[in-house]
């Protein structure tokens, strides 16, 4: 089967039942990554995990966490160095 043939047959399976089975698929896909995040992110994050990976997937926003931690403590860096 060719990859055209595949995507053809994936689209009529989510029309024919409808798109909850794949919301719900990408929603503990989202659940997953965010359980797998360090303490120190996930306990930034309001609610339980499964109520923001559904936000996430609903919303179609997947924000990323570990970079914006990430910029945070080169801010912080930044401005250490410049105090000195």
């Amino acid at each position: 089967m060719t990859d055209n043939n595949d995507s053809h047959i994936i689209e009529k399976f989510l029309e024919e039942n409808n798109m909850t089975y794949l919301f719900l698929l990408l929603a503990n896909l989202e659940a997953e990554r965010i359980s797998n995040l360090p303490f120190s992110i996930k306990r930034k994050l309001q609610g339980k995990v499964t109520t923001n990976a559904l936000e996430h997937i609903a919303a179609n926003d997947i924000p990323d966490y570990v970079v914006e931690v990430d910029d945070e403590e080169t801010e912080n860096n930044n401005f250490n160095d410049e105090m000195l």
